[in-house]
């Protein structure tokens, strides 16, 4: 059950999770401002698409792993310290992003630096919006998250295309120094919690780091260094060990044993490296195929984004007029739907393709926001920061995975065969083909999403515990 805290409590809280919207905001907007701009690094700094795919991963990375970081010593510390120290750390690193042109390593430290500082921003709010409000407002606010995501790439997209164009792309990294004013009111809205002694994972948290860093490295390489997949997989059996011994393992490996939580992740993990992949190559598309500039794909980026922006702030209503496992259902037709436009029409009139990055960003949108409400019913009740903490690591693994994975097949010539593309263009083959990969592993998280959530979980009101514990059994 949730505490019951007075309004006032409440009503503070809120402006608090309003101002760490806008860190979600300059994350997701220096995110996309990368993914747009790719075709000009490597142009830049003279490296190949593979290797220019680090810049995205290598952020993501960072991010993901302290992601659980920070939900971990969530539990040990008080949450309004690591978001005040974390929203210190932000503006700081921001400025660093002035040197960030100055070598192809530079810009990958400023990365990870970034990740980094962002993390607790981020990751926290779930935790405080789950434990300060009812389900439907927590609810609501991870729509508004959905909403915000759309609206920052919708700015990183069209402010990325225009500073590339006309300015430096270094600029754009300066922004979110102005989040140095959310201070005052974290310092004084969040209520103040006493630590908790605990014990933290760091052989945990590097074996987890290596497992996933080796495994992008292997792909960024195009397969061509077996050594680096036979060392992540070295690291994963040593973490799954070490995690089943440990008391309060980094990777809460026990918490797998729930029943559904492993497949539910695994749609988690095949959902979200489609969207990275997708973003990757989409830029790739638009110049090769269509010869297009920045400034032009950064527009349509737009358009499409503040589509799905509008439906993210009507995400309350509508699943409270379909439902949670509904909403996740009609994301997914949404995804697949967008992902077979580009696939059979790559070549043809480039109105499709944007069409259907249209249609792509609205289905996740309803994803995101019916999927996490499914799957914290899943999660025991004193397990919720640890079944975050997975869920995040896992999102942001397949966010900084996928982006690899899709460079690893690019230029490749077994993807030059058409297999669904019917247009005469040549250079449109491996695309649709990378949209067919996509398409089908949307469709498998789909029906693994069916089987794990039945249509009991659509209406029910989960904050009841004996609702929970009927689905659950």
């Amino acid at each position: 059950m949730v505490q019951q805290y007075s309004k006032e409590v409440q009503k503070g809280v809120w402006k608090v999770l309003i101002w760490l919207l806008l860190f979600e905001f300059f994350q997701v907007f220096g995110n996309n401002v990368f993914n747009l701009i790719t075709p000009k690094l490597t142009t830049e700094f003279g490296v190949s698409p593979s290797t220019v795919s680090l810049v995205i991963s290598s952020g993501l990375l960072a991010y993901g792993i302290f992601t659980v970081v920070f939900t971990i010593l969530a539990d040990m510390v008080s949450i309004r310290i690591l978001v005040l120290y974390s929203s210190i750390a932000v503006p700081l690193v921001s400025l660093l992003g002035l040197f960030a042109d100055h070598s192809f390593t530079v810009l990958i430290v400023f990365r990870i630096l970034s990740g980094i500082a962002m993390a607790a921003p981020i990751a926290l709010p779930i935790i405080i919006a789950i434990k300060y409000f009812d389900k439907l407002t927590a609810v609501k606010y991870f729509g508004y998250t959905s909403a915000i995501y759309q609206l920052a790439s919708a700015c990183g997209h069209l402010l990325g295309g225009y500073i590339t164009e006309h300015l430096e792309w270094k600029y754009a990294l300066v922004i979110p120094v102005i989040t140095i004013f959310s201070l005052p009111t974290i310092y004084k809205k969040l209520p103040k919690e006493a630590s908790k002694k605990g014990d933290f994972d760091y052989v945990g948290a590097f074996l987890v780091t290596a497992f996933v860093t080796l495994l992008i490295m292997f792909m960024t390489f195009k397969m061509q260094h077996p050594m680096l997949l036979i060392s992540a997989l070295i690291c994963l059996a040593v973490l799954i060990i070490y995690s089943l011994k440990k008391d309060n393992p980094f990777l809460n490996i026990k918490l797998f044993k729930v029943k559904g939580i492993a497949l539910s992740l695994i749609v988690c993990a095949l959902f979200y490296l489609t969207q990275s992949a997708f973003y990757f190559i989409f830029p790739f598309i638009i110049t090769d195929i269509y010869g297009m500039p920045l400034t032009i794909i950064g527009v349509f980026y737009t358009i499409t984004n503040i589509a799905a922006f509008i439906v993210g702030m009507f995400s309350g209503q509508i699943i409270k007029a379909i439902g949670y496992r509904n909403m996740v259902l009609t994301g997914g037709t949404l995804i697949f739907a967008g992902l077979a436009s580009v696939a059979f029409f790559a070549g043809f009139s480039v109105a499709a393709i944007f069409i259907g990055m249209g249609i792509f960003n609205i289905g996740y949108v309803l994803f995101f926001s019916g999927y996490l409400s499914n799957y914290t019913q899943l999660l025991p009740q004193n397990q919720h920061g640890a079944g975050i903490g997975i869920e995040k690591l896992v999102f942001q693994s397949a966010l900084s995975i996928g982006t690899a994975f899709m460079a690893m097949f690019y230029n490749q010539p077994f993807m030059m065969k058409k297999i669904v593309d019917f247009s005469g263009d040549p250079k449109s083959a491996q695309f649709s083909n990378m949209s067919l990969m996509l398409l089908a592993m949307i469709a498998i998280a789909t029906f693994i999403f069916v089987k794990v959530f039945s249509k009991e979980y659509n209406r029910m009101t989960f904050d009841k515990p004996e609702t929970l514990e009927k689905v659950t059994r």
